[in-house]
């Protein structure tokens, strides 16, 4: 009987802070592009180019799907039943209610995106 290793805390909290690095690099682009370009219109087509709407939900979709599959789940589901008995949890307990505030916090956004409550366009253009 092979002996399993329960999931790293660790891994999960690398994956997390790598979505969301991700994510905030990705809003950020048009932002770095605006510091060295002087024509206005170019920054404007830009900016509707990079953060459509469509464009933002299935990146965000896409970075909650990895954040479930190899961070919320792994953390969530037991590697054996002896292990809930473990002691001493508080650091993978810590990263998945970080995942699960992640999972709530972009489903809330996009929620909003798509009621129409914010819109997408972070350069006032």
């Amino acid at each position: 009987m092979p002996i399993t290793q329960p999931h790293s805390a660790g891994r999960s909290l690398a994956v997390l802070v790598a979505a969301c690095a991700l994510l905030w690099t990705w809003w950020q682009i048009p932002g770095w592009y605006r510091l060295g370009a002087a024509d206005e219109a170019v920054l404007a087509q830009l900016v509707r180019l990079w953060q459509q709407a469509w464009l933002v939900g299935g990146l965000v979709t896409a970075a909650n799907a990895v954040v479930l599959y190899q961070a919320t789940l792994p953390l969530a589901l037991p590697s054996s039943p002896g292990s809930l008995l473990d002691t001493r949890r508080y650091v993978p307990s810590l990263v998945f209610w970080l995942c699960v505030v992640f999972h709530l916090g972009s489903v809330l956004g996009l929620a909003l995106v798509g009621t129409g409550l914010i819109h997408l366009n972070p350069l006032w253009l």
